[in-house]
């Protein structure tokens, strides 16, 4: 095995047909390579395909094929499938068509990124967590509560009221807990919030 999209063979290296997995350094590399690894061992058979009209190598020199496990999973396939790789350098990019294309980019998962790079679900996933949490880091600690009850409850050591309007170090606090939480936090209206 040599990462997500390419194994060595006795036959030589061969490059999966019809899909691309993250490059080496890339986010989902080492999972691509790893769920190559957990389905294939060295000197596990297996069996190479070049279906009609396919170019027998590319421009790296490595053969191009379907590469099916020895129960009959095809690794392009299972790559795919898991959101490790894309579809990709078949007749929808400018290269020859093969028999898989339609199913593999029907289960496609992973989606190409800026310049090319395969983004696998794992790692937008990823991405979209660490957007969110960069908009959460932002915005005031307090509007990460939701009611005065769930900030009473919190154990990062915030305050928990009450939060006084008339005090201009403490109105944006109150006003959230009153009027942007929808909860209304100061339920007497005394303008003390959280009480």
């Amino acid at each position: 095995m040599i990462d997500g999209d390419t194994v060595e063979t006795s036959a030589g290296t061969v490059r999966l047909i019809g899909i691309d997995t993250p490059e080496r350094g890339e986010c989902g590399h080492d999972e691509a390579s790893a769920a190559i690894s957990q389905l294939l061992s060295a000197g596990d058979p297996i069996t190479l395909e070049l279906p009609p009209g396919q170019n027998d190598r590319d421009v790296h020199e490595r053969l191009l094929r379907y590469v099916s496990t020895a129960s009959g999973v095809d690794l392009g396939l299972m790559q795919v499938e898991a959101g490790h790789a894309v579809a990709r350098y078949d007749s929808s990019d400018g290269y020859p068509a093969h028999p898989r294309e339609a199913a593999y980019r029907a289960a496609q998962l992973a989606v190409l990124g800026p310049g090319g790079a395969v983004v696998t679900t794992a790692c937008r996933t990823a991405a979209e967590g660490a957007a969110v949490d960069e908009a959460t880091a932002e915005r005031p600690w307090w509007m990460q509560y939701s009611s005065c009850s769930r900030l009473k409850k919190n154990e990062a050591g915030h305050p928990t009221g009450p939060f006084a309007r008339d005090d201009p170090a403490q109105a944006e606090i109150y006003d959230w807990f009153e009027h942007g939480t929808g909860n209304h936090g100061d339920g007497d209206g005394d303008g003390l919030a959280c009480e």
